[in-house]
């Protein structure tokens, strides 16, 4: 199976419609962090299956606007090597994005794909580091961080930032003080079948 059918299978196991000019952006993406990886370890992942469910399957449940409403500005908070939040702005055209990255390679891959990928006019990646509880000079409508905190943690930290946060992770979580649950979506990866769970979490 190449490249464009894996991505393609996921969209199909995810219920994700794909237009043909998203999925060759999301090729295109996965083409630059294959690149980029040789010299700077964006992710363990390096087999198609493995690239692919590590890249797209969070973005696609992401997109669903349950999630994050539509025309919304998305705070993504040590974004990486930009999963799920590049692929995500590339699902929703509508929404505009920050990513906030605290190492400056990583920023510089993250600068060249919204470059390369066309997104300037409503993406951009800003260095620096989201502390646990304080404010911050970006904020959104929606805050969203996969694998930089704790769950607990990030419910704290990400609804400082914004009136509502995604938590990504591998079981159901309950909600902090002084936040409450609101849409949750439990899936399976199509190769690996780990486990995830998305949930968007409100104040109040």
């Amino acid at each position: 199976m190449n490249l464009t059918a894996r991505i393609d299978a996921l969209a199909t196991s995810l219920e994700t419609p794909l237009p043909v000019a998203t999925r060759k952006r999301l090729v295109a993406f996965t083409q630059l962090v294959q690149t980029w990886n040789a010299h700077l370890d964006l992710t363990a992942a390096r087999e198609d299956a493995a690239l692919v469910e590590v890249l797209f399957a969070d973005a696609m449940v992401m997109a669903d606007r349950a999630f994050v409403p539509e025309a919304a500005q998305v705070l993504d908070v040590g974004s990486g090597g930009g999963a799920p939040a590049l692929p995500f702005a590339l699902l929703r055209e509508d929404v505009r994005l920050t990513m906030v990255e605290p190492l400056r390679k990583r920023i510089a891959f993250l600068r060249t794909a919204i470059g390369a990928l066309g997104l300037a006019d409503r993406v951009r990646a800003v260095e620096g580091r989201v502390e646990p509880g304080r404010p911050h000079a970006e904020t959104g409508d929606v805050a969203s961080a996969r694998a930089t905190f704790a769950p607990d943690l990030w419910q704290s930290a990400g609804l400082v930032l914004a009136p509502a946060c995604l938590v990504f992770s591998v079981a159901e979580v309950e909600a902090a003080p002084g936040a409450r649950l609101v849409h949750v979506r439990r899936y399976a990866l199509p190769w690996s079948l780990a486990p995830r769970v998305l949930t968007r979490v409100e104040r109040g």
